[in-house]
């Protein structure tokens, strides 16, 4: 009852990678999930991709959260997935693969950076205003709210962050919360509050994505754009309609095992 897994990060946001054909058939994937993305007694991630066969692209990606709720997309996460398939010698150095949120390409830049394609955000709301923070809905393959904030310490990120994330405007999905602040250097710093983890997660994509696109609208800001999080940074570029925007960033295989998920958690 093992399962072969790979373990790897993207600015310290960490995922484990699975097979479709190494995940056992059951009615309990969300429980067998949440068991594996355990920090004490599982593997311990952020997420897990299940890699499946495509018969039009390279391979499709199913990502789901730690608490074993599937999600659209998650970048950090399919660029590390494209480092190991490219490593591993499944792919070439430039592939398509299949997520919730539709078709992305990626290539290999070094072996520790990796850009891919992202599409273009979307507004999903005027101003709102969830327990008085200011901000916006913008949908960027996953739902996100951006929301500038001087103050971006972990507890106030936390606590505010779960806050909205739970709030009635965003129910019954819920949403990721991406606090932001523009630093006088052109560089955003960015803390997200992520759902489904239900903590702050050192780095994401999707999420600075979307307060890119907002920062672009609202103030006119330029590619490219350097955002930074507690985990490391990340490069946007895009052209003026957002037909070719791309993220740039590290990825990392940190260790390859196999797990017993019906092992008893106090043995």
């Amino acid at each position: 009852m093992k399962i072969p897994f790979i373990k790897c990060h993207s600015n310290g946001n960490d995922f484990i990678l699975i097979f479709t054909e190494n995940f056992p058939e059951s009615d309990n994937r969300e429980s067998i999930i949440k068991r594996l993305c355990l920090r004490h007694t599982g593997i311990g991630a952020d997420g897990l991709f299940i890699i499946s066969p495509s018969k039009k692209n390279d391979f499709l990606l199913d990502y789901y959260n730690s608490d074993g709720s599937w999600e659209t997309f998650c970048a950090n996460g399919s660029r590390c997935v494209s480092l190991f398939m490219y490593q591993s010698g499944k792919v070439g150095r430039k592939m398509k693969f299949e997520t919730g949120s539709g078709v992305h390409w990626s290539e290999i830049n070094s072996d520790t950076m990796v850009v891919m394609s992202m599409r273009k955000p979307e507004y999903k709301s005027q101003t709102l205003s969830p327990e008085g923070f200011a901000g916006f809905f913008v949908d960027s393959g996953a739902r996100h709210f951006v929301c500038e904030s001087d103050n971006l310490e972990r507890e106030f990120v936390v606590n505010r962050g779960r806050q909205i994330r739970l709030h009635q405007l965003f129910q019954p999905k819920g949403i990721n919360v991406n606090f932001y602040k523009l630093e006088d250097d052109g560089i955003v710093d960015i803390r997200t509050y992520e759902k489904g983890v239900e903590q702050l997660v050192l780095s994401c994509s999707s999420g600075s994505i979307a307060v890119v696109f907002h920062l672009v609208q609202s103030l006119g800001l330029s590619s490219p754009i350097t955002t930074t999080s507690p985990g490391g940074k990340l490069q946007f570029t895009f052209d003026k309609k957002w037909a070719d925007a791309r993220c740039e960033g590290p990825a990392a295989i940190t260790f390859s095992g196999e797990f017993d998920y019906t092992a008893p958690i106090n043995a």
